[in-house]
Formats: structure tokens, sequence, C-alpha cells
């Protein structure tokens, strides 16, 4: 078995087993049975438990954004791409409870991975930093010039995140086409008009 299967193997038991009983509460015994490895091969590749936890979210977050990549690629329009991009975020984060309960500060593995709120504020830096992105490459294209794009990313990843974390309200966050709605009437005027053509 290659090394690369072999964490590809932890990483998804991790996952699962991280998902049902927390960070905190799972051990790397669970997670080295759940993969069908021996306990020393897990420690081999990630010495510390917070190591294969940060790992296991790392590659959630490569798969959250290959996810948007692909929802945008799908549509025609710059509008159309933010309010699926938008979308596909918030439920793709929604979807990973426990991204969520770490991102809330519900399950801090015991203090050794991430201290309350920390993960919240790396998540919104990297989502503003791919929707900045995203606004750049559109004015690179001589569109929507007139609005600056850090800040346009910052609101959007910001809502994205409170929505995520506190998703009860007015704000619609359990059904894909009221999502994007939303996200059509309120976050797409954030770019302000196209340039003239």
């Amino acid at each position: 078995m290659s090394i690369d299967t072999t964490i590809e193997r932890i990483l998804d038991a991790a996952l699962v087993e991280l998902a049902q009983g927390g960070a905190r509460r799972t051990t790397m015994n669970q997670i080295a049975d759940a993969a069908g490895l021996g306990v020393a091969t897990v420690y081999r590749r990630f010495p510390r438990k917070a190591q294969l936890v940060e790992a296991v979210l790392v590659r959630e977050a490569q798969r959250i954004i290959a996810e948007v990549d692909a929802a945008i690629e799908r549509e025609d329009t710059v509008e159309d791409q933010s309010a699926a991009g938008f979308t596909v975020f918030a439920h793709a984060v929604s979807d990973r409870p426990f991204l969520v309960r770490l991102m809330r500060g519900d399950d801090d593995n015991g203090g050794e991975t991430f201290r309350a709120g920390e993960l919240a504020d790396q998540v919104m830096v990297l989502v503003r930093d791919y929707l900045a992105r995203f606004v750049r490459d559109l004015q690179s294209e001589g569109r929507y010039l007139g609005v600056d794009a850090d800040i346009v990313a910052e609101i959007q990843a910001r809502l994205a995140l409170s929505l995520i974390l506190a998703p009860e309200g007015r704000i619609p966050m359990h059904d894909d086409a009221a999502t994007r709605a939303f996200a059509t009437k309120y976050l797409v005027p954030l770019l302000g008009a196209p340039a003239a053509e």
C-alpha cells in the first residue's frame, strides 16, 4: 500500500470518526480501527492528533473550494456565478457538522488544535481571499471596476460564515433555490454595475 493511499485511508476514517465523536472524544485508536490499520501506522503519518485533525480540515477546505469552482464553471454569467458560488459554499460547509462545531468552538480538541474562534477566522480569510481573487479577475477584464474587491469579498465571506454558524433566521439556508435567490437579489448587487460595453 502506498503512503498516499494510507494517508487517504486515515483521513477518510478520521473524518467519519471526528464527525461522529468530535475531536476531543475521538482517539487515535478509534481512527486506526476505522481505517483498518495499526495505530502505529497512524502515528507514523500523524505523530499528534492535532496534526491529523488539521489535515482533515485542510482536505475538507480543498474539497469545498473544488465544489465552489465546479458550481461557478457551470454558470454563464457573472451574476449567476456569484449566486451559485455563495450558495454552494454556504451549504457545503453546513453539510460538514464537524467543521461547523470546530468553527463555533464547541469542539476544541482539548485546546490542542484551535483556540475558540481561530478556525472561523482562518476560514473567513480563506473565503475572503478566494472571493477577492474572483472579483479581481473580473476587474482585469475591465468589469466591475468601481468596487473594492477586498471589501466586497469580506462582506460576502462574513455573511456566509455567520449564516453557517447561526443558520436560523430570515435568510434562507435550508433550500438551495431560496439561498440562491437571496444571493442574487442582495449579494450580486455588491459588485455594482458592470462596465459599459
